[in-house]
This record gives structure tokens, C-alpha cells and sequence, in this order.
């Protein structure tokens, strides 16, 4: 039973760590901070920055010890940082789902923004993207149970 319960509460941790993911990531960015934030470093430091502030809240509530915060504060800023390059989707699409539009005799960055003018290419960009983002949540719902 001890393992079911720890199951379950890890998942409705990461509900609400999932949550949070998306209030500050999508309802308290700009559009022009949508638009730029992949190119210049400065825009995208600032999104992440806000982004990470949003979990403080809880972090307070969960009780992180001195690691935990050090940790925890890094992975959110550092990961979404990486993350919102672009670059991760970029080799995704590369290595693993190859488009023809990145094939060869194509530029690979070429066709990476003509796959992701698609409508397919823009679903899936975003799945990926929120994939990536989400697994980094589950270090934090880690170090939740073992912080203390």
C-alpha cells in the first residue's frame, strides 16, 4: 500500500506543479515575449525568471531544505531556459521524427521552419515542447519527498 500511496501522491504533486507550469508559463507571458524569448537571451532570462518565481509559493508550502531550493530553482530556470531555445525541438524533429522538409538534400533549419508552419509541425512542436518542459517538473515532485 505504501507504494500505491506514494504513487499517488507524486501524481497529484505533479498536478499541481503541472499547474503552475501552465499559469506562469503561458498566462503571464507577452506575446512579444512568446515571439522573441528563442532568440535573444535577455527576453527569454526575464520569462524565466517570472517563470521560476511562480513556484515559489509552493516550494515554501512543501517545506525544500537548503538543497532542495538550490536545486529545485536551477532545474526550473535552467531547463526552461534550454527549453524555450527551441533548440530541443529542433533535434527532435531532426533525429527522431525527420521530416522531409530537413532531409537531405534540404537545410535542416530551413526545413524545420517550414515543418513547423505546418499544422501538424506546430502541434507537435508544442506537444514536444510541453513534454520537455512537464518531465523537468518531476525532479521537483522528487526532491518533494525527499527534501525534508
Amino acid at each position: 500500500m505504501y507504494t500505491f500511496n506514494t504513487i499517488a501522491l507524486a501524481g497529484g504533486l505533479f498536478s499541481v506543479f503541472t499547474f503552475i507550469h501552465f499559469f506562469v508559463d503561458w498566462i503571464c507571458q507577452t506575446h512579444a515575449e512568446a515571439m522573441a524569448k528563442h532568440n535573444n537571451s535577455l527576453v527569454r532570462a526575464r520569462h524565466c525568471l517570472i517563470y521560476t518565481v511562480g513556484f515559489i509559493p509552493l516550494m515554501f508550502i512543501l517545506g525544500f531544505n537548503f538543497w532542495g531550493w538550490a536545486i529545485g530553482l536551477n532545474v526550473l530556470f535552467w531547463s526552461h531556459f534550454v527549453e524555450d531555445t527551441y533548440v530541443p525541438i529542433f533535434w527532435w524533429a531532426k533525429y527522431i521524427r525527420k521530416p522531409a522538409e530537413m532531409q537531405t538534400p534540404n537545410d535542416p533549419k530551413k526545413g524545420f521552419i517550414e515543418f513547423i508552419s505546418t499544422p501538424l509541425g506546430k502541434i507537435l512542436m508544442i506537444a514536444v515542447d510541453q513534454i520537455i518542459h512537464l518531465s523537468f517538473l518531476w525532479i521537483l515532485v522528487w526532491i518533494s519527498f525527499w527534501s525534508k
